[in-house]
C-alpha cells in the first residue's frame, strides 16, 4: 500500500511542477497582440435550448465585437420556453432560405430565419436533439472557413475575433480553445469590464479554479501537445476538420469528444497540425452560483470524462498519440478519478488503524504547498495577460487561496466520486444547472479596480 501511495504521489508532484513552471517559462512578460489587417470569414454557432433568460446577453456581446466579417447562427434546439419568440421579436427575424452542405446528420429543421436589423445573425429552428445535434446543424449551414462554438451563456470580448483571426494565419492550427472567464468576477459594461473579487465564496472558488485550469493547465498542455478538451463554452475549429470527423457525437461530453476526434484525425492524417490554447481570445460565462447547481455541473463533467475514457479506451497511444494519452490516463484518470477513491480509502485506514500520521502529514503539507504555489502562479500569469486586480483584491485573493485549499477544493473529491458512481448507475442522465441571466456585477464593493489591455 505504501509503495502504491508513494508512486501516485510522485506522479502527482511531477504534473504539479510542470503546471507551475512551464507557464512561467512560456509567459515571461506581458504579451502584446498584433492585429491582422485582412479579416477571415468566421461563423459563430450558438446552440440554444430554453435560454430565454440569458440569450440576449450573448447577443449583446456579439454587437460589441470589433470585427465585421462574421455570421452568427443561433440554433434553437426545440426550446419549450420563449427563446424562439424572444429572438424573433427582439431581432426582427424573417424566414429565409440558407444553403447547407448536407454533410452531417441532425434532427428536422422547422425553419430558417434572418434578422432584419442585424443581417449577419441567423436562427435555425429545429426539433430537439441535444447540443451535439444542434451544433451539427449549425456546422452544416455555416459559410466560413473558421467555426466558433459558443455557449448561450457566454459573452465574447470585443477583441476576441481579431485574436482568432491572427492566430489562424498559422495553417497548422486545426482547432483551438479560448480563455473562459467567470462573468460574475467582473463588473461594469461590456466596453469597460473591470475584475473584482468581491463576490460569494462559491464563485471565488470557481474564479481561482478557472484561472488555474486555463492559464496553467491549457498552456502546459499546448506546449506538450496534450490538450484533450476544448471547452464547449468557447471553441474554434476549421470547418473542414469538423466535417472530416463527421461532426459532433451525441454524448454528455461533446466538447471533449470532438477534441479527441480531432486528435485522432491529427495522428492519422495531419501529423504536423496542432490544437492550441489562445489565452488572448476571451469569453465570459455565467458560473453556477449555488452548490446544487455546481454539483449538477460537475457531475455532468465527470460523466462526460468517463464516457470519453471508455469510448476511446482502444485509441490510447496508437491512435491519439503519446502525449494526450499520458495526460488523459495519468493526470486525468489515475490522479483525477482513481486517486479520489484512493484518497478517501487511505483517510479511512488512517483513522481506523491510528497510525502513519506523520506520513499523512507530510503528504498533506506537500500537497498544500503545491496548491498554494499553483494558485499564486495562476494569478501571476493572469496578470501578464492583462488581468490586473486592485491591491485590496490581491490581499483578498491571498487569504482566500489559503482557505479555499482546505475547504472548497475538497469538493472535488465529492464531485469525482459521486459522479463516477452516478455514471455507473446511469451514464446518460444529467440535470442542467440553472442560470439567472446575471452575467456580470453592476458595481464593485468600492475602490478603483482596473483591467489592462489584452
Amino acid at each position: 500500500m505504501m509503495i502504491l501511495t508513494l508512486s501516485l504521489f510522485s506522479i502527482f508532484i511531477v504534473f504539479q511542477i510542470l503546471y507551475i513552471f512551464v507557464p512561467l517559462y512560456l509567459v515571461k512578460e506581458k504579451r502584446e497582440f498584433i492585429k491582422t489587417s485582412e479579416e477571415k470569414r468566421i461563423s459563430i454557432l450558438i446552440p440554444a435550448f430554453n435560454e430565454e433568460k440569458i440569450i440576449m446577453n450573448c447577443i449583446e456581446g456579439i454587437h460589441h465585437l470589433d470585427y465585421s466579417n462574421y455570421e452568427v447562427i443561433i440554433i434553437n434546439d426545440g426550446s419549450v420556453d420563449q427563446t424562439k419568440e424572444l429572438l424573433i421579436n427582439k431581432l426582427k427575424m424573417k424566414r429565409v432560405i440558407k444553403s447547407s452542405d448536407e454533410s452531417l446528420s441532425y434532427n428536422l429543421i422547422k425553419g430558417l430565419y434572418k434578422s432584419a436589423v442585424y443581417p449577419n445573425i441567423y436562427m435555425i429552428d429545429k426539433e430537439n436533439g441535444g447540443k451535439a445535434d444542434a451544433l451539427n446543424a449549425g456546422i452544416d449551414h455555416s459559410e466560413s472557413e473558421i467555426v466558433i462554438t459558443l455557449d448561450a451563456d457566454s459573452v465574447l470580448e470585443s477583441n476576441s475575433l481579431n485574436v482568432i483571426n491572427t492566430r489562424f494565419d498559422d495553417q497548422h492550427i486545426m482547432a483551438a480553445g479560448g480563455m473562459v472567464q467567470i462573468g460574475q468576477g467582473f463588473y461594469g459594461d461590456l466596453k469597460n469590464l473591470q475584475p473584482t473579487f468581491y463576490t460569494k465564496g462559491l464563485i471565488k472558488y470557481q474564479i481561482i479554479q478557472y484561472l488555474t485550469d486555463f492559464y496553467l493547465h491549457r498552456l502546459t498542455q499546448t506546449k506538450f501537445q496534450s490538450m484533450t478538451i476544448i471547452a464547449g463554452a468557447f471553441g474554434v475549429f476549421r470547418k473542414n476538420i469538423l466535417l472530416e470527423v463527421n461532426g459532433y457525437r451525441k454524448t454528455v461530453g461533446e466538447d471533449m469528444d470532438i477534441t479527441l476526434r480531432c486528435l485522432r484525425l491529427k495522428k492519422e492524417k495531419y501529423k504536423k497540425h496542432k490544437l492550441v490554447f489562445i489565452p488572448e481570445a476571451i469569453c465570459y460565462t455565467e458560473c453556477p452560483s449555488s452548490f446544487i447547481d455546481l454539483f449538477k455541473q460537475r457531475i455532468r463533467w465527470q460523466k462526460a470524462f468517463l464516457d470519453c475514457i471508455l469510448n476511446y479506451k482502444t485509441a490510447f497511444f496508437k491512435k491519439l498519440g503519446w502525449a494526450p494519452s499520458i495526460y488523459l490516463l495519468f493526470d486525468s484518470f489515475i490522479l483525477g478519478t482513481i486517486n479520489a477513491f484512493f484518497t478517501i480509502f487511505v483517510c479511512v485506514i488512517l483513522v481506523v488503524t491510528q497510525g502513519n500520521y506523520m506520513v499523512a502529514l507530510a503528504f498533506l503539507s506537500v500537497t498544500f504547498l503545491l496548491a498554494v504555489y499553483r494558485s499564486v502562479t495562476a494569478m501571476v500569469i493572469s496578470r501578464r495577460f492583462g488581468l490586473a486586480y486592485s491591491r485590496k483584491d490581491y490581499f483578498k485573493i491571498s487569504c482566500f487561496i489559503l482557505y479555499e485549499i482546505i475547504t472548497y477544493r475538497l469538493l472535488g473529491l465529492v464531485f469525482v466520486t459521486v459522479g463516477t458512481i452516478m455514471y455507473v448507475k446511469n451514464k446518460e442522465g444529467w440535470d442542467a444547472s440553472r442560470r439567472n441571466g446575471k452575467s456580470f456585477q453592476t458595481s464593485p464593493e468600492r475602490g478603483q479596480l482596473r483591467r489592462t489591455g489584452s
